[in-house]
């Protein structure tokens, strides 16, 4: 093992154990740790150089962790663990109704997807859906966001839409909007048909944890294959794997500080299910 390797594996060491309390001395660390004090002094200095570690300003000779340990988990965390969370949920469900699942997170005024399970089904239109972008007003992803983001969100959304500077659509009747908003809430999703029978077709559910909407959930299909007796199968399936990746989310949104703490009205109130 090189030397430089070394060197990260035990300042990770002292990251660890620096965060089980507020302030160590040099010699509690040597004995926590196992390792001399002058390597401990090393790295401290170190850690301290690069801001992760400071001196006590209130006791001599005692050290504590920054802020800037608990910067290294921002960034796209949530993201990041809404995927690692939902992928064994969403390929366990494809493998049980053998169609293709998308998970899609905001994007500006697009919806991206971030996880699909299309290579684990043997009806997917296309190898992966990763990395594409979706209209939220012509796809079933983004009518679902729209559907069920909060107002402040939504007006934000339209605003960026109307202002964007490509040729991409716009949302400029708002009563149509409204209409379509309060028909996806009503029935609990969005659904997108394709014109010809060969294309594909979609179904949208939204991803609410710790009161908050966090992405939507696609179900795709044929366009020839959505129908009413489809989406009755389909509908309380997704919705209840939609609803697991919520539940599953909510403890590491609150373990890394990222719970809203208030449900915000109108977000939470009861799918409605097809009949």
């Amino acid at each position: 093992m090189s030397t430089e390797v070394r060197s990260v594996q035990r300042a990770l060491q002292i990251l660890r154990v620096m965060n089980e309390r507020v302030s160590w001395t040099l010699q509690e660390l040597h004995l926590r740790t196992g390792l001399a004090k002058s390597t401990l002094h090393r790295l401290l200095s170190t850690l301290e150089a690069e801001k992760y570690v400071r001196t006590d300003p209130h006791v001599y000779g005692h050290y504590q962790l920054t802020q800037a340990v608990g910067n290294l988990s921002c960034g796209i965390t949530t993201q990041m663990q809404l995927v690692e969370l939902a992928a064994p949920m969403m390929v366990s469900t494809t493998h049980a109704i053998k169609w293709p699942l998308s998970l899609g997170v905001i994007d500006h005024h697009q919806i991206r997807i971030v996880y699909c399970t299309m290579p684990y089904s043997p009806y997917a239109i296309r190898p992966s859906s990763v990395g594409r972008k979706y209209e939220l007003t012509e796809s079933a992803s983004g009518r679902a966001y729209l559907a069920f983001c909060d107002p402040v969100e939504r007006r934000i959304l339209i605003e960026e839409m109307n202002s964007r500077e490509d040729d991409g659509p716009r949302m400029t009747d708002l009563r149509a909007m409204r209409h379509m908003i309060r028909d996806i809430r009503k029935q609990g999703f969005a659904v997108r048909y394709g014109q010809h029978r060969s294309e594909s077709a979609a179904m949208a559910v939204p991803v609410f944890s710790a009161g908050m909407l966090r992405g939507v959930l696609v179900y795709s299909t044929f366009a020839r294959q959505m129908d009413e007796r489809m989406l009755t199968r389909a509908v309380p399936t997704v919705l209840a794997t939609a609803q697991r990746i919520g539940e599953a989310l909510a403890p590491a949104l609150r373990a890394g500080g990222l719970m809203n703490g208030q449900v915000m009205p109108g977000r939470m109130e009861p799918m409605a299910r097809v009949a």
